[in-house]
């Protein structure tokens, strides 16, 4: 079977497999889709994989569990976040870090910042984030991160997809580093005028998204030291929202 016919029933199997996964109790393998849905193993497997590729679908141990791309979607349609932290969050940690902070996701191998909160950048870089423009990974703060702490797969499908061998060399040589500090820095990658530093948010026990602060290049010689600061600040404040909604001992199971 090939043409319109094809193309329909692999969109309802991706739909259906979509809501499964949205809708499980605990994430499904592969095999425990097929079976659910009543669907041959080996297309299963195919359009599982397509649907990693696309950040439809993310695994976690051996399940699958919903990736950013629905989020991504609905954004743009003006519809709901990947991570509890909301704007009113991110606005107290810019107050915390006393600087701007965006908070960037990876989706389908490309980073996208979906909210920002303090001052606001420059024009032509504010709009990278307010009109969520898919970015390089290993050319931002927010990439480097997430495909240091995030999904493995996911990590190395996106610098499969890299057409460039020296960087990714570099970015794999500097990658311990950041899982060791757990921070992640672009100093001029994206943009000559621009270094950002990326930490990592977390929620429960995984790295879901990324918070970033930038600065400029130019100027004053001390910026890297401030933005360091500034990340200092962002790191504590993240640590103490997370302890505070962490179930206290007399919390109902």
């Amino acid at each position: 079977m090939s043409g319109p016919v094809a193309s329909a029933r692999a969109v309802g199997r991706a739909d259906r497999i979509l809501e499964l996964v949205a809708t499980a109790a605990t994430p499904p393998s592969v095999t425990a889709v097929a079976r659910a849905l009543d669907l041959p193993l080996s297309s299963t497997a195919d359009l599982l994989r397509e649907l990693r590729a696309t950040g439809w679908v993310r695994l976690r141990g051996r399940g699958h569990v919903l990736g950013h791309r629905p989020y991504m979607l609905g954004l743009l349609a003006g519809v709901g976040p990947p991570t509890a932290l909301t704007h009113t969050d991110l606005d107290a940690l810019s107050r915390a870090a006393r600087a701007p902070v965006a908070l960037a996701v990876l989706v389908g191998g490309q980073v996208r910042y979906v909210d920002h909160a303090g001052p606001r950048a420059p024009d032509r870089l504010q709009r990278v984030t307010d009109d969520h423009r898919p970015r390089p990974p290993l050319r931002t703060a927010a990439g480097r991160l997430l495909l240091a702490l995030g999904d493995p797969e996911e990590s190395a499908r996106a610098l499969a997809g890299v057409d460039d061998p020296p960087a990714v060399a570099a970015y794999l040589a500097e990658r311990p580093e950041i899982v060791r500090t757990r921070l992640a820095r672009s100093d001029g990658l994206a943009d000559p005028a621009i270094r950002a530093v990326a930490v990592p948010v977390e929620e429960g026990g995984e790295t879901v998204a990324a918070a970033v602060l930038t600065g400029t290049r130019r100027g004053r010689a001390d910026r890297s030291v401030t933005l360091d600061r500034a990340a200092a600040r962002l790191v504590a404040a993240l640590a103490a929202r997370s302890a505070a909604r962490a179930p206290g001992p007399h919390s109902p199971p």
